[in-house]
């Protein structure tokens, strides 16, 4: 089950970063000579030997706690950003607000496990997720204390962007060698973050709010309206809003559409927009209308490869977000206003964009001495 794509994931995205970044790569079981690569080769599966450019360990369990332990361990002052690109499952115990990422040769790393290891670190250090695997939202429970959904915030700032909610599979895990067909959540986000896809074409329309710089959250949606896949994407801050502010869906989906996107940020807007075209949808009752058609008398059974039907969960689910958002503003609690618009702030960043900048102060320091 270690399709090729997912070893074009992780090849993809070390292209984007700076040579000097520090990076750990774990992939299958750590060796470059086991043909633990599956592809098709015309309609047969076939299986090879890697060919990244760097492996570093196992995805194991004993792999990941060495990797915690020599090398984050090791640098609990840097910004940390954990990429998973493999597979994922529900939870055994049917907690699906705990469920993992799959190991090689089995077991997984669960969203508590990974809370448990995350608490080992200095409160300042920030992490960011990205998770193209299957059940993935689960993981921004790493938001609260020991990773569960009615703990305290932890005080750190942890962002993530996941490819599906905890209880739906995501695409992406295939093995076609072609690139060209690959259209999972990843893919979409890091070609929007960095300017440029797995192919090498420069990407554009992604800075929504027109600062000269793509944020995470410009590249979740950008990823929102662009992936034509059954797909249903979820970000941190969409489990912060639906964790604080209780407003019943009856409630939300009534609210006129020109007010939700009075309400929304440019990529917001964007998306809401591009997806609402896409749909069909028209006049102020569309949050309404889209919530009818899929949740109402009449909807059509649960079918996770249906696009159209991603791209109303979509729409409905970052429509609710504008809305619960609105709603947190204007609730005068403070504390949790301010922890939301720091969250939204951290989402908003763009980690490559910060690492490239890191490197070349580094450079001209190194230039400044070598001239002394």
């Amino acid at each position: 089950m270690n399709q090729v794509a997912i070893e074009g994931h992780i090849r993809y995205f070390q292209s984007l970063l700076p040579t000097t970044v520090a990076r750990r790569v774990l992939f299958a079981d750590g060796r470059r000579g086991t043909r633990s690569v599956q592809f098709l080769d015309g309609d047969r599966t076939r299986y090879r030997a890697p060919r990244l450019p760097r492996i570093d360990g196992a995805t194991t369990r004993p792999g990941f706690d060495t990797l915690w332990r020599k090398f984050v361990h090791a640098r609990p002052a840097d910004p940390l950003l954990l990429y998973f690109a493999g597979h994922g499952s529900p939870d055994p115990g049917h907690d699906l607000d705990n469920n993992v990422f799959d190991l090689w040769g089995g077991g997984g790393l669960s969203v508590r496990d990974l809370a448990a290891r995350m608490k080992e670190l200095p409160d300042g250090t920030p992490v960011v997720l990205v998770m193209a695997q299957c059940f993935s939202g689960s993981f921004a429970n790493l938001l609260f204390e020991g990773g569960r959904p009615d703990g305290e915030l932890v005080e750190r700032d942890v962002v993530g962007f996941f490819a599906a909610t905890r209880d739906r599979p995501a695409s992406g895990c295939t093995p076609e060698i072609d690139e060209a067909d690959y259209t999972d959540f990843s893919s979409f986000f890091f070609a929007a973050l960095s300017g440029v896809d797995r192919l090498g074409k420069r990407v554009d329309g992604a800075d929504y709010d027109r600062n000269q710089l793509v944020g995470m959250n410009e590249a979740f949606a950008y990823a929102l309206l662009h992936q034509a896949t059954g797909d249903v994407p979820v970000a941190t801050s969409d489990v912060f809003l639906r964790r604080f502010v209780n407003k019943p869906d009856h409630e939300t989906m009534a609210t006129p559409y020109s007010r939700v996107l009075s309400w929304s940020t440019p990529a917001e807007r964007a998306a809401l927009e591009g997806l609402s075209d896409a749909l069909g949808l028209r006049g102020e009752h569309r949050l309404r209308d889209a919530y009818d058609r899929e949740f109402g008398p009449g909807a059509g059974s649960w079918d996770v490869e249906d696009v159209a039907s991603a791209h109303r969960l979509r729409f409905i689910r970052l429509a609710k977000s504008v809305v619960l958002a609105r709603t947190l503003r204007l609730s005068g609690h403070r504390a949790r206003i301010e922890r939301f618009e720091r969250l939204r702030a951290a989402e908003a960043r763009n980690p490559l964009v910060e690492a490239r900048a890191a490197n070349q102060a580094r450079r001209a320091v190194t230039r400044r001495r070598a001239a002394r």
